[in-house]
């Protein structure tokens, strides 16, 4: 069902940068509850929302912005700059609240990192997703995306990323 009335997608401004985290601590428990570790998840909230972690990714271009129903803040995604030839743009974050999901604003907020992508000149749009994580695999799988690769990252902490690569042409 495709219900994304009342949804807007915009950046979000240095002052609300903090709310990055504090939506990463209410929607990862739900999406990564059964695949992580709740160490693991805390490890990594922490790593990538971190206000000074935040800030320096936007001061290298990384753009971050809220989805929100109304005024309501119910997910975020972040995308920017990737090192590659042919141009490539990565998608860095996109999460909702659970329940939103089902009502299309994901393959919304999918579109509009697209659409951001090509204005910026890019021919793919890259992404990492746990390969445990079934519902985004099939979300971006739904939105042309495809497996480029499997990688599995050291993040510290004796933790890894065991993740796939994929990607849309655009």
């Amino acid at each position: 069902m495709l219900n994304t009335d009342g949804i807007v997608i915009r950046p979000a401004t240095e002052a609300e940068l903090p709310l990055l985290e504090e939506l990463a601590r209410r929607i990862w428990p739900d999406t990564y509850g059964k695949i992580l570790t709740p160490g693991q998840i805390d490890y990594m909230i922490e790593m990538m929302y971190a206000l000074p972690v935040v800030q320096k990714e936007r001061a290298e271009g990384v753009a971050f912005e809220l989805i929100l129903d109304g005024e309501k803040p119910v997910g975020f995604l972040s995308y920017g700059p990737y090192k590659a030839e042919p141009p490539t743009m990565k998608l860095h974050k996109l999460y909702l609240d659970f329940g939103y999901h089902g009502r299309g604003i994901g393959s919304m907020a999918l579109q509009h990192a697209i659409a951001a992508a090509k204005r910026a000149g890019c021919r793919f749009l890259r992404l990492n997703v746990n390969k445990n994580n079934a519902a985004a695999l099939r979300a971006y799988q739904r939105n042309g995306f495809y497996q480029a690769e499997a990688v599995k990252v050291d993040i510290g902490g004796g933790y890894f990323m065991d993740d796939y690569v994929m990607e849309v042409k655009l």
